[in-house]
């Protein structure tokens, strides 16, 4: 499907309310420790296999078409290949999160049975700063063993970090090692540079956000290796905001399943009376007051930052804003931070390329 197309599609749905999105979490259970995790387990019970059939298909009745499966580690499931399969029956398109320890050659011919558009598998960096991070001696052995037998089956196999003070100054030479060694894609920069609370407000992981220093470093090198192309322009160029835009696709394209079998309009966005269990799909995405309330938000709403000088570079994540700041209309300080950076170093390369100097490193 080409980029028009898609975009087109995700018009024509969130008119709709049609939920074409969906990252369904299996489990909060993990057999690693990150030290920047965000999952709260609580003495829930986890939906059994039964309960996660009966809320696939009415996601399918839905309109759902991408369906993402995620955790914790999607593989601790002992009936995971049950819910995957049933998940193929109904025709999703699947998606795959793992951290891969748990990758063997057998679950590798499973996971290719399985035909998903593809597998993401985290890397925070080469074997001691991976390990230093998911507190788990071997991970990173298991994860590039995982990585490579994925490949080897011609499963699309995408790897994704998340950037912190730690890893930060061996990752571009992991990033060769991916596309390189490893013949495994590269996701893009966004979600790369988004550490956020834990699911209950604390702020522990903010703490290996990457300094402003390195933030413009890691931003620099991003432009050069672009050479100023279309990722360029995508990522760093300002944009026009209206004051009548949305303040994201959660709640008209995306939604978010919990393992306890709980509706939100994604993952930062927690709420309560919303379980499948008491109430359908439907009846929850249509009725729910804090999502249709979501769905009425704009960007005027956000009073604190409308008229700001900034907001032409700004992210908006009103799920982030809600665990940082307390509100989905607040002023959320890390989006200020990287908005005051690309936009010093969008008017650096600018005034640079007008006047023929290289840019600076």
């Amino acid at each position: 499907m080409s980029t028009a197309t898609y975009q087109d599609l995700i018009k024509k749905t969130a008119k709709k309310l049609i939920p074409i999105h969906c990252l369904f979490e299996l489990t909060y259970n993990c057999n690693l420790s990150c030290v920047h995790c965000y999952v709260i387990k609580n003495e829930k019970k986890e939906l059994n296999e039964r309960e996660a059939f009966d809320i696939l298909k009415q996601l399918k009745d839905a309109g759902c078409l991408y369906l993402t499966l995620s955790g914790g580690e999607i593989f601790v499931r002992k009936d995971f290949f049950e819910i995957a399969g049933y998940a193929r029956k109904l025709n999703f398109a699947l998606r795959l999160f793992t951290n891969g320890t748990l990758v063997n050659g057998k679950v590798a011919d499973k996971i290719k049975a399985l035909k998903p558009i593809s597998v993401e598998i985290s890397l925070y960096g080469f074997k001691n700063i991976h390990e230093k991070i998911t507190q788990v001696k071997r991970s990173f052995d298991k994860a590039v063993r995982a990585i490579k037998l994925l490949v080897d089956r011609n499963i699309k196999v995408f790897v994704k970090t998340t950037l912190m003070k730690q890893n930060i100054d061996e990752i571009w030479k992991l990033k060769e090692f991916v596309g390189g060694s490893l013949k495994a894609g590269w996701r893009g920069i966004g979600g790369e540079l988004l550490i956020s609370p834990c699911d209950d407000g604390n702020r522990r992981p903010l703490n290996y956000r990457l300094d402003d220093e390195q933030l413009k470093n890691y931003i620099r090198e991003e432009i050069k290796i672009s050479k100023i192309s279309k990722s360029f322009e995508k990522e760093f160029k300002p944009r026009k905001v209206k004051r009548n835009e949305t303040l994201c696709g959660a709640g008209f394209v995306s939604c978010n399943i919990t393992p306890y079998g709980e509706l939100n309009p994604c993952v930062q966005i927690r709420l309560e009376n919303n379980s499948l269990k008491d109430k359908s799909f439907m009846e929850i995405w249509k009725g729910h007051k804090e999502i249709r309330a979501l769905r009425n938000m704009r960007m005027a709403d956000k009073e604190d930052c409308w008229g700001c000088e900034l907001i032409s570079y700004c992210f908006v994540c009103p799920g982030v804003a809600l665990l940082e700041s307390g509100s989905l209309t607040a002023k959320l300080p890390e989006a200020c931070r990287q908005a005051r950076i690309k936009k010093e170093i969008y008017e650096e390369i600018t005034t640079s390329a007008l006047s023929g100097n290289k840019v600076k490193r």
